[in-house]
């Protein structure tokens, strides 16, 4: 009998280590991501590295149909996710391969490699907004540290002026990916039109009467869902 009870305590006990167990510890099982340490920044620098500085829940999705729940936030900086089991538990980060998927908050992240304005391809984690048989829309998060001009202003008595902080800047950008070939979206119209997606007289049209936004998510769907059903 008091054998008995001893195995019931010690099936309970590993019970709740396993429901309380970090899940970062599974991800080594699956092979297909590599855990480090958090990045330390400059605090000097204004403003974060991360597309949402707060964390959020999602997915992390393996080929293997495996998921597992996490709060996850992007460091755009370093092209990793750090992730933590629940609000108040210490975050790791991760980076992952073409064979993991990403979700924070319904919106789906992926590895992708691309050839971007240059002979040697682009790796970047980037948001897969709308994917069809031809087209693909996907959204390039970036971010860079620029140093604010100085302003223009007279020296007080003393001589000495606070030099101006550098900050984090959104660099981020639009692509369109259409048989092989991907296409930064520009905010120009004219530059838009001369990427010859559509012919001339075509794209005035449809940005005539569709109002078509090269800076809006939702616009930008709704173009590359015309450009695709012209190619099927």
């Amino acid at each position: 009998m008091k054998k008995l009870i001893l195995l019931f305590i010690i099936l309970i006990s590993q019970s709740a280590i396993s429901q309380f167990a970090d899940p970062t510890a599974n991800f080594f099982i699956n092979g297909n991501v590599n855990l480090y340490k958090l990045k330390e920044y400059d605090t000097k620098v204004k403003g974060n590295p991360y597309l949402d500085k707060d964390f959020k829940s999602g997915e992390i999705i393996f080929s293997n149909g495996k998921k597992y729940n996490a709060q996850i936030r992007l460091d755009i900086s370093e092209q990793k996710f750090e992730i933590k089991s629940n609000q108040n538990s210490q975050a790791s980060a991760i980076d992952i391969d073409e064979t993991v998927t990403i979700t924070i908050e319904g919106e789906i992240y992926k590895l992708f490699s691309f050839k971007l304005n240059k002979p040697e391809n682009t790796i970047a984690v980037l948001e897969e907004v709308l994917k069809l048989e031809s087209y693909g829309l996907y959204y390039f998060p970036q971010k860079k540290i620029e140093m604010p001009e100085k302003p223009n202003v007279t020296a007080p008595a003393t001589g000495y002026t606070k030099p101006p902080s550098p900050k984090w800047v959104d660099n981020s950008v639009f692509l369109i990916f259409n048989n092989n070939k991907s296409y930064i979206v520009p905010t120009s119209h004219n530059k838009m039109q001369a990427l010859n997606l559509l012919n001339g007289k075509a794209y005035k049209k449809y940005r005539k009467e569709n109002k078509l936004n090269l800076q809006d998510k939702e616009s930008l769907k709704s173009f590359v869902t015309y450009l695709n059903s012209t190619q099927l």
